[in-house]
């Protein structure tokens, strides 16, 4: 483990944040903090390294979360340890790419998958195209992280959103997280008996949600792609397979090996690429 690796402790795993109870718009940015996310919106600010600075600048010393509206989703966000809330509040269009690919061609009474699902940036979106027919399976190995998808999902007047608390491997299991840098967005599993983080595979948790027919897939999960989703894609119905996915890929061009080999086999070809995604398509 480097240093800028370290477990994440029993009482991240089990903490309850204190602003649960408050309803969304309590924190509502006021004139000033609307200027500033409006000025990063438009320049470098909302950049790089930036990011952590300006949004220092616009949450203040006192700790407060800020509520935030975005693609048409509530997001509650407490804090400058997650890349993602950084994206969410000073760039309008973070993701943009990567999301309208999972949606497009999405209608109401779909199916969406999300492994790695964070605060929702993907999943509240997709759960907002599924509508009441449809539904989003969210996954997160944090419990941190999906307690506080769920409670964006209320915000936003979403139900259809399944939240399953674990991590996705090839067997069943049990493991422990790692954080990286000390951010909530980049938080890895380790496999090992008697770990305190729930590890299943990604068919048992469908088979659970009842899902057999899957529109878009999404999933970034700190290099544990290949074990999480290649063994599905290898093994799954032909009417079980995602019709888009979008996956993290490692640094470089090339996608997770078994990832890619299982796409090419099942059909997949790449149609895309953002800068830290790849997009597939099965036609």
């Amino acid at each position: 483990m480097d240093q800028k690796t370290r477990p994440v402790s029993s009482d991240e795993h089990a903490r309850v944040d204190a602003d649960e109870h408050l309803p969304f718009g309590h924190f509502a940015p006021n004139a000033w903090q609307r200027a500033l996310i409006s000025l990063a919106a438009r320049s470098f600010l909302r950049r790089g390294e930036f990011r952590h600075l300006t949004t220092g600048i616009i949450m203040g010393s006192s700790g407060k979360p800020i509520d935030v509206h975005f693609r048409g989703c509530a997001y509650r966000l407490r804090g400058r340890n997650n890349l993602i809330e950084l994206g969410l509040l000073l760039n309008p269009g973070y993701n943009a790419t990567d999301i309208d690919f999972l949606l497009d061609g999405g209608k109401p009474g779909d199916v969406f998958v999300d492994i790695g699902s964070n605060i929702g940036l993907y999943a509240l979106p997709m759960a907002r195209r599924a509508g009441a027919s449809g539904r989003v399976v969210a996954i997160d190995a944090n419990p941190l992280m999906a307690r506080r998808l769920a409670w964006n999902a209320t915000a936003s007047g979403l139900d259809n959103v399944a939240i399953f608390a674990c991590a996705v491997a090839d067997r069943e299991g049990s493991g422990s997280l790692n954080i990286r840098k000390n951010d909530v967005a980049i938080v890895s599993v380790e496999e090992e008996a008697g770990g305190s983080v729930p590890i299943r595979t990604l068919a048992s948790i469908l088979d659970e949600a009842k899902v057999q027919h899957i529109h878009g897939l999404k999933i970034d999960i700190e290099g544990h792609e290949d074990k999480a989703l290649a063994p599905f894609i290898a093994s799954a119905a032909e009417q079980r397979l995602p019709k888009r996915i979008v996956i993290e890929r490692p640094p470089g061009n090339a996608d997770y090996p078994a990832c890619a080999s299982a796409f090419a086999a099942r059909g997949y070809r790449l149609a895309g690429r953002s800068r830290n995604n790849s997009f597939y398509l099965r036609d």
